[in-house]
């Protein structure tokens, strides 16, 4: 009978550890492992809402970004408009100084053309009456009369 009361008293021990580590040990045990799972899960949680938010702002660097290139491409579109406009402009300035310098070296071409016909007219007037005198003073021979036309003509 021996064997049979250590294998019921080994089996009574075991029993009471079961219990007693049912009771005491185990609630330890698994508040630690509910606490560990708990950490775990919020640190999977906490992964997932920063992948979220990595996402979240790499869209809305994105669309920065494109609204940015926008702007940029209007930005210089109308600096292109502008200078166009601004080398037309000035060609068109240029273009109406030119034509009113020509205008005004024409007029004052005219004038000095004006002024040296008038001179002109003045020294042929002067010329004329200087040679009606010479006719004049001496006598009407032909001889005299064509060499006095000769000099008359050298001179103008």
């Amino acid at each position: 009978m021996n064997i049979n009361a250590t294998l019921l008293g080994q089996m009574m021990t075991f029993a009471i550890f079961i219990w007693f580590t049912l009771k005491v040990v185990w609630p330890i045990i698994q508040s630690d492992m509910d606490e560990r799972k708990k950490k775990i899960l919020d640190g999977l949680d906490a992964a997932k809402k920063g992948h979220e938010i990595l996402e979240d702002s790499e869209k809305k660097s994105k669309l920065c970004l494109s609204e940015a290139k926008e702007k940029c491409d209007f930005i210089i579109a109308s600096a292109n408009k502008q200078a166009v406009k601004i080398l037309e402009d000035a060609k068109n300035n240029a273009l109406v100084e030119r034509d009113e310098i020509i205008n005004s070296g024409h007029k004052q071409i005219e004038q000095e053309v004006n002024q040296v016909k008038l001179e002109l007219q003045c020294k042929m007037a002067e010329l004329i009456i200087y040679g009606a005198e010479k006719v004049l003073i001496k006598s009407i021979n032909p001889k005299e009369h064509a060499n006095i036309l000769e000099k008359f003509m050298k001179k103008l």
